[in-house]
């Protein structure tokens, strides 16, 4: 399947009145969906990135696992009372 035929979902959202307008002055109406779908993919790509940073950056915090096992104990309290 090419990817002009992937398939695809409407989605509604809330977007602020002068995005809206910078998109219609900018953005021709037929290259509207590719245009904000490349952006959300773009800016999902750098959410995904933060993210795996923030999760090397914790594996190699050496004080990380002294606070794990300081809250060890406390996983299961209360769920006797399920």
């Amino acid at each position: 399947m090419r990817k002009s035929q992937a398939k695809t979902v409407n989605q509604t959202f809330s977007i602020p009145l002068e995005v809206v307008e910078d998109l219609h002055v900018y953005i021709k109406r037929r290259e509207m969906s590719r245009f904000v779908s490349e952006a959300i993919k773009k800016e999902l790509e750098s959410k995904k990135e933060e993210l795996k940073q923030a999760y090397i950056a914790m594996a190699k915090d050496k004080d990380q696992d002294k606070v794990a096992k300081e809250w060890e104990g406390t996983l299961a309290d209360g769920l006797d009372e399920w």
